[in-house]
């Protein structure tokens, strides 16, 4: 790697892999859900039941899949690269 630009890519990376399996583990137990009780292939996000709520809708697991890996990566993932960040100093003996 030739500077700290391609270290933060690649841990970018490994944040984006471990945000994945999550989902990827959630989408899973969704789809057993699904397999096992039937329902529809449509999932609504709605801020709360009241009925101005925002909402939107996707179709499909591989849309939910999309939502949550943003909405995740867009709540944490800075901070899983602070954290990340910090392990990797750490280990370098740096601090």
């Amino acid at each position: 790697m030739k500077d700290t630009n391609a270290i933060e890519k690649a841990l970018q990376q490994k944040i984006s892999v471990e945000v994945s399996e999550i989902v990827q583990d959630f989408c899973v137990s969704l789809e057993k859900l699904s397999n096992k009780y039937g329902g529809s292939m449509f999932y609504d996000f709605k801020e709360s039941n009241s009925s101005d709520a925002r909402a939107f809708m996707v179709d499909g697991t591989h849309k939910v899949s999309n939502v949550l890996h943003r909405m995740i990566l867009d709540n944490h993932g800075s901070n899983m690269l602070k954290h990340k960040s910090q392990e990797l100093i750490a280990k370098l003996d740096l601090i």
